[in-house]
């Protein structure tokens, strides 16, 4: 461990370069640690600390960034998340108001507002889908000639659609026959048990639904959805700000890993913590190790756990930014809750 001093020393090197991205040298500490120290007092214990590997020097600057071993000792014990001002958490009370019909709204307008607020890219997971989740209802909507839109709802609140061109034009009287069918045997069931439901009318084209597998297959899609995580994505481009020409040449694999659930959950593992850090380099994708990644967990009660996050540069603040992961992680498991609380009386 290191001593009071080395870690004041730390704390603000880590400070001053993720705020100014200029390395970081003796006089400058000298001039604000909120102790008095000679600038060949801070020189010996910077020199302790790039021996041990806490800092290190780039070019020919007298000054020293934190390493990644610094980096992983301060979010580790020498910072915690900057608790929001009330003016702040009012800003984003009153932005995420109550106006949504659906938890994917909530969800996707706090990705927005998340990214908005820090400038950098965000993450937000929906709440699993439960297993003893059952499906509510099924719903077809036109919405011109040939094209609809098929939605399926769950009793847990959660909202699925696809959208879907027919080769002919459907009557009303065929689509509302098709949507009463599908409420009529196989509402009120589990999804699993639906998604086999559709699928054997696919294969064996039972009636009434034989001459409509455009809009089974739709359905299908819905449930194949509703099966897998929801999760939305805001300001991907805030992903190459204060980068290097490195950076845009990877933009189309980053970009990717940004649409698969699959690689978000390897950078997204739970940590066990309300808000977590993991930093590039602790990732198993190389394509990472110059961002690090807050997160934390909100938790809906028995309609499971979801996920938000913020990805930006190694050198980000990372006080506010924890803090303002954790207010977001707060906000959404009160609001989540309450959706939930009112749904279910």
């Amino acid at each position: 461990m290191l001593t009071e001093r080395q870690n004041l020393i730390l704390k603000h090197i880590v400070d001053a370069y993720s705020q100014t991205g200029e390395p970081v040298g003796s006089k400058y500490l000298a001039d604000h640690l909120p102790i008095k120290v000679s600038s060949a007092t801070i020189r010996n214990e910077m020199s302790v600390l790039s021996h041990n590997h806490f800092i290190e020097q780039v070019h020919t600057s007298s000054g020293r960034v934190p390493s990644y071993q610094g980096y992983r000792y301060y979010v580790d014990h020498l910072t915690e998340p900057i608790p929001l001002e009330m003016k702040a958490r009012d800003y984003i009370t009153e932005t995420l108001d109550d106006s949504f019909k659906q938890i994917d709204d909530i969800v996707k307008q706090s990705a927005d507002l998340l990214s908005q607020i820090t400038d950098y890219t965000a993450l937000t997971f929906a709440p699993t889908l439960q297993s003893q989740d059952v499906v509510e209802s099924f719903r077809l909507t036109q919405i011109n000639h040939q094209n609809f839109m098929a939605i399926m709802m769950m009793k847990s609140g959660l909202v699925q659609s696809q959208p879907f061109l027919t080769e002919e034009a459907l009557t009303p009287g065929s689509s509302a026959k098709v949507e009463a069918w599908l409420n009529q045997h196989l509402r009120n069931q589990p999804l699993a048990a639906v998604t086999r439901s559709l699928e054997n009318e696919v294969a064996h084209g039972g009636q009434p639904l034989a001459d409509f597998t455009q809009i089974v297959n739709a359905f299908m899609m819905v449930a194949s959805k509703l099966q897998h995580d929801q999760f939305f994505v805001s300001g991907r481009s805030n992903l190459f700000h204060g980068m290097g020409a490195e950076a845009f040449a990877n933009l189309k694999p980053l970009y990717s890993s940004l649409s698969s659930a699959a690689d978000l959950a390897t950078i997204l593992q739970p940590s066990g913590r309300d808000v977590s850090v993991r930093l590039g380099v602790e990732l198993p994708n190389d394509l990472w190790r110059n961002y690090s990644i807050i997160s934390g967990t909100y938790d809906a009660g028995e309609h499971g756990t979801g996920r938000i996050a913020v990805i930006g540069p190694t050198r980000m603040f990372y006080p506010r930014v924890m803090g303002l992961v954790d207010a977001f992680r707060d906000e959404l498991q009160t609001r989540i809750r309450s959706y939930y609380h009112d749904y279910d009386q």
